[in-house]
C-alpha cells in the first residue's frame, strides 16, 4: 500500500529542517569547531549543498531540489536511522 501522507515541496522541507534539533545534530559533524549549528548556519549549510542563493530556488531548479534530496535528505534520513539501531 502507498505512503498516503502528502509530500513535502522541495522549497518547504529546506525551511523546516534548520529548526529542526536533530538536523543541527546531524551537520554538527561537519562544523569546525564541532559544535551545533544555529538555525541560520543549518539554512546556509542548505543552500551550500544545494548551490542556491535562496532556497525559493528550489520551486524552479530541479538540479538544487535534486541536491537537497541526494545530499541532504537522504544522508539526514539514514543517520536518523543509525541513531535508532542498538549500540
Amino acid at each position: 500500500m502507498k505512503d498516503q501522507r502528502p509530500r513535502l515541496k522541495p522549497i518547504q522541507f529546506a525551511g523546516m529542517l534548520p529548526r529542526d534539533p536533530r538536523f543541527r545534530a546531524f551537520i554538527s559533524q561537519w562544523m569546525v569547531p564541532p559544535r551545533e549549528p544555529t538555525v541560520d548556519e543549518a539554512a546556509h549549510f542548505i543552500r551550500v549543498a544545494c548551490q542556491i542563493e535562496s532556497r525559493r530556488e528550489l520551486a524552479t531548479n530541479r538540479e538544487a531540489a535534486h541536491r537537497l534530496q541526494r545530499f541532504i535528505c537522504r544522508p539526514f534520513a539514514e543517520w536518523q536511522e543509525q541513531q535508532h539501531q542498538p549500540a
